[in-house]
């Protein structure tokens, strides 16, 4: 029982660091498609190539990101690891010859807001006079005063090298990296993030989500195809910006009104057998599977004009435009029948305005809607009597329903 009990604790433990790592890891893609969104025209950005997530501009100036997920630790903090790890890995950079400094950003990101009076500090800094006053209050507070330093015996020997690697480094070198340090801090969600740079640009409100999904899928796929062919993963920017201009043209500049209606099951379906629009239906002699696509049609009509209106993808009046059109195809395909049927039976008379109207079309907004939309508009109109296909049918419900 004891070593179950251990396994299971271990077992428990492993998944609750997980998560973490994972996000760790997927956040550099979110990170990367967040950075190609606002990228400059002609830009190039990489992953895992200058850093985990970097921008390249033809001008030669670039942007170096170290991303920090920051689930529950803050990767900020006076005496964090991938602080002084990150700063420590930039010195080393910016020491390689041929390297412009001046040219460089050196942002760290981390998801969610946190606060550390050194990183602050080291982000206020502007100038190299105020860069080395935030460096030397950094100092004081990790070592002492000089020249003793009489603290920096007590650094943790986590970060001790990586402090020791940033301090003693060429003091012109440090201000100058210290002056292009940016701290950057996500809300917590980097999904919301990424969707709030799209909502902000010319997109309907409803597709956001659609497009925030494919980019990211987009960027994701095309990382894994150069890393498959043993390249660098870099992404130009105007390429990426193609690939969301299309999508966006696609979906966003639509002719046609995609249903995401689930088709009923069949029990669902005979649940109408006794609404009005289906008694109309048996009326004029329908059969019933017939009557069961009519349900059909019904039921995924009803979800699109609540689904449609409820993203935003169709005004809610535009309903009320396409019932009047519809009523109005309706008058005009009864006065024609009872001029060519006439000399039919009622229930002939029936099917003929039914089946001509199951074959009318409208647009919705000027969008094509799916091929049940419109038959489902018209039961819906039959449900509530406005149409009927029978010459009498308000009158041969009645009598169904006395029978």
């Amino acid at each position: 029982m004891a070593a179950s009990r251990a396994k299971g604790t271990s077992r428990t433990k492993r998944k609750t660091e997980v998560p973490g790592q994972a996000l760790g890891y997927s956040l550099q893609f979110t990170r990367l498609t967040h950075l190609l969104l606002q990228a400059p025209e002609g830009s190039f950005c990489s992953l895992e190539l200058l850093d985990d997530v970097a921008q390249e501009d033809c001008g030669g100036s670039v942007k170096l990101i170290q991303s920090k997920s920051a689930l529950t630790a803050n990767p900020a903090a006076d005496r964090a690891k991938s602080l002084w790890k990150t700063l420590s890995n930039w010195i080393e950079l910016a020491d390689t010859p041929g390297f412009e400094v001046d040219k460089a950003i050196f942002e760290l990101y981390v998801s969610r807001p946190v606060e550390g009076a050194i990183v602050e500090s080291f982000a206020n800094a502007t100038t190299q006079e105020s860069a080395r006053t935030a460096i030397a209050q950094a100092r004081d507070a990790l070592w002492g005063s000089p020249p003793k330093f009489e603290l920096k015996a007590g650094v943790s020997a986590e970060i001790s090298a990586y402090v020791e690697k940033v301090f003693t480094a060429d003091q012109s070198l440090l201000e100058r990296l210290i002056c292009n340090f940016q701290l950057t801090l996500g809300s917590g969600s980097p999904q919301a993030d990424l969707e709030a740079v799209v909502r902000s640009h010319p997109v309907s409100s409803s597709k956001v989500n659609d497009i925030t999904n494919h980019l990211c899928g987009v960027v994701k796929r095309h990382v894994d195809l150069l890393l498959e062919a043993g390249k660098p993963a870099v992404i130009a920017r105007n390429e990426f910006y193609g690939w969301y201009t299309s999508y966006v043209q696609k979906i966003d500049r639509q002719t046609v009104l995609l249903s995401r209606a689930p088709a009923p099951s069949e029990e669902v379906s005979r649940g109408y057998l006794p609404d009005n629009f289906i008694q109309q239906l048996e009326i004029i002699g329908l059969s019933f599977e017939e009557m069961l696509g009519a349900a059909s049609d019904y039921f995924m009509a009803t979800f699109d004009r609540t689904d449609w209106a409820a993203r935003g993808e169709v005004d809610e009046t535009s309903f009320d435009d396409l019932d009047d059109t519809l009523k109005r195809a309706w008058r005009n395909k009864q006065r024609s029948c009872g001029l060519n049927y006439g000399s039919r039976s009622e229930q002939q008379q029936g099917q003929a305005l039914y089946l001509d109207c199951m074959q009318f079309t409208a647009p919705v907004q000027a969008m094509s809607p799916p091929s049940h939309f419109i038959p489902g508009c018209f039961h819906i109109l039959a449900d509530d009597l406005v149409v009927g296909w029978h010459p009498n049918y308000e009158a041969q419900l009645k009598l169904k329903k006395v029978a």
